[in-house]
């Protein structure tokens, strides 16, 4: 019988198509992640403890009294009607504790926030605490600040905990003697290190450390376990400048990040993000709360990129496959019959199910969020390609207008290195690019005519550069020119197959990548520094820019 069209008819296949409806595809979002060490205590197990605590904080939020055996640090399940789900796995041998927790988000509905922490003892008597946090959502993907949960801090407070060999406090690092300088220092260069280091600078000569232009105090709350935050005086300033370079020192209030894998004669500068003062106090125009909170929203987005945590914290769905394998094999060994085993296996079949689906879920929502963030990212660059090419019009008419209106005047080249950097900023900017190791490499120099280093970078911004954009035999004939004038020839450094013999000394990170420096100016043939001039380079396509990564000296070769 057919049924006659009505508006209620309408609503009943509307209502039909809702519930047969395919589920919203969640967006699943990673928000922070923690790996810390626990040093043994020599008192009660630091394992029991950091787990106990752990154990409180998912027992405020599971919504069921836990049972009794999960304090012994057995494993166990809360599934039931109005209760979160909050399981637990342990195994002996290793010793190894698992826990997941979903809280529900009291505010945003259809919002899950997921915490996976994992507890193992490591073979030198230490134990490793990881912790995930993840957020899923099924409705509206409203905004949220990132965040680590409440037991990372309070197991840190109860116990010596290392980050990075370092230990971790609630309060800023106060940075001031010598002795301090170095430390900081070895953190910032160890290889090791996968966190950032955050450096709030006072005031020049100042030691009052409540006189920083952000509160270092809240960054550290904020990031606890995944990042170090400290606070350096004016007068330790100095000596870091001493150590480093004064351009990835920071002095003056400012605050900078130093990315992990931190290396002064290889290392762009721009790669350690710095943040002025007047910047901070005007930062979106909310002033230094908003640039806290980027600083924590930073700090905890690089923390999840790093992938060691997996390889040394497996994640719970993979610590639950083990267990159950594990406790299969114990009852077959204790004599139980082929139905309790089939009965044990049906059990973890169906517990195998549950968790494929949900991490299938989870795992399309990250390729979704990922194709999101990929989209977004290239439009970014596109926006900053188009920017740049604008910027870099207008700065190539400008100097045209410039060099037609007054020919006479030519640029006086200083006769010493001092100052070389800021001369680069200044008179290059737009057509050569001076890489950080090359301005270490000039701080170095022994050459004895600095003139030259001047003249042949303007060759390279004067006559290099509109050859290489332009195209055409007046612009070669007129960089071979002024080459022959100061004596420097221009070639091809070193071939790319050659290049890997040499480990890193032909290559420099530009833009993220390892860049072949495969040309150079050289003028002698003398191994002598002082009588021996090389400049090396590449050209970057993209920017259409030189980008210079080595002077004034030669750099060696297996045959030097």
């Amino acid at each position: 019988m057919k049924l006659p069209s009505t508006p209620a008819k309408s609503r009943l296949v509307r209502s039909i198509s809702g519930v047969f409806a395919p589920p919203r595809q969640p967006v699943v979002r990673p928000v922070s992640q923690v790996l810390m060490r626990l040093q043994p205590s020599g008192k009660q197990s630091v394992f029991d403890q950091a787990r106990g605590i752990v154990l409180n904080w998912m027992s405020m939020r599971a919504g069921r009294t836990l049972p009794e055996h999960a304090w012994e640090g057995q494993s166990f399940t809360i599934d039931d009607i109005g209760a979160q789900r909050t399981e637990a796995v342990a195994t002996s041998t290793p010793e190894y504790w698992a826990a997941r927790l979903d809280d529900n988000d009291k505010k945003v509905a259809q919002r899950v926030w997921t915490t996976e922490v994992a507890l193992g003892e490591d073979t030198d008597g230490t134990v490793i605490l990881g912790s995930r946090l993840q957020c899923v959502t099924r409705g509206k993907d409203l905004p949220f600040e990132p965040s680590i949960p409440r037991f990372v801090r309070d197991v840190a407070l109860a116990q010596d905990t290392l980050l990075d060999g370092r230990k971790v406090s609630i309060d800023p690092w106060r940075v001031e003697s010598d002795t301090d300088v170095d430390e900081l220092v070895q953190l910032l260069i160890d290889p090791t290190r996968h966190c950032d280091v955050i450096v709030f600078a006072l005031p020049d000569q100042s030691t009052d450390f409540s006189q920083t232009s952000a509160s270092a105090e809240q960054v550290a709350r904020g990031t606890i376990g995944a990042a170090h935050v400290a606070i350096i005086s004016g007068p330790a300033s100095y000596a870091l400048s001493n150590l480093i370079g004064k351009e990835f020192s920071v002095f003056h209030q400012a605050v900078r990040t130093y990315r992990p894998r931190f290396n002064t004669t290889t290392d762009d500068v721009f790669r350690h993000p710095l943040a002025r003062p007047h910047k901070i106090a005007e930062w979106n125009g909310q002033g230094p709360s908003a640039f806290q909170r980027l600083l924590i929203r930073e700090a905890l987005r690089r923390s999840i990129s790093d992938r060691d945590v997996n390889r040394r914290l497996p994640p719970f769905g993979e610590v639950r496959r083990v267990a159950d394998e594990l406790r299969r094999e114990a009852e077959k060994e204790a004599g139980s019959t082929d139905a309790e085993l089939l009965a044990l296996a049906e059990e973890e079949i169906a517990r195998l199910e549950n968790t494929l689906r949900s991490e299938r879920e989870e795992a399309e929502g990250l390729i979704d969020l990922a194709e999101t963030d990929r989209s977004e990212a290239l439009e970014l660059a596109h926006q900053f390609k188009s920017q740049n090419m604008y910027l870099r019009q207008r700065v190539d008419a400008l100097l045209a207008r410039l060099s037609q209106a007054d020919t006479s005047t030519q640029l006086e080249l200083p006769n010493t290195l001092e100052g070389f950097e800021s001369w680069c900023h200044e008179n290059l900017s737009g057509s050569v690019e001076v890489h950080n190791r090359a301005f270490q490499g000039a701080k170095k120099s022994q050459y004895e005519d600095p003139s030259l280093i001047y003249q042949a970078l303007l060759i390279l911004r004067d006559q290099y550069v509109p050859m290489r954009r332009e195209g055409g035999a007046r612009h070669l004939a007129e960089f071979k020119e002024e080459c022959q004038k100061v004596g420097i020839t221009e070639e091809g450094s070193i071939s790319r197959s050659r290049s890997g013999e040499e480990g890193d000394t032909y290559f420099i990170r530009y833009g993220g990548q390892q860049k072949l420096l495969d040309r150079h100016l050289k003028k002698g043939t003398s191994r002598d520094q002082r009588h021996c001039f090389r400049l090396y380079f590449f050209y970057d396509d993209e920017h259409e820019q030189v980008v210079v990564g080595w002077l004034p000296s030669h750099l060696d070769t297996r045959t030097t």
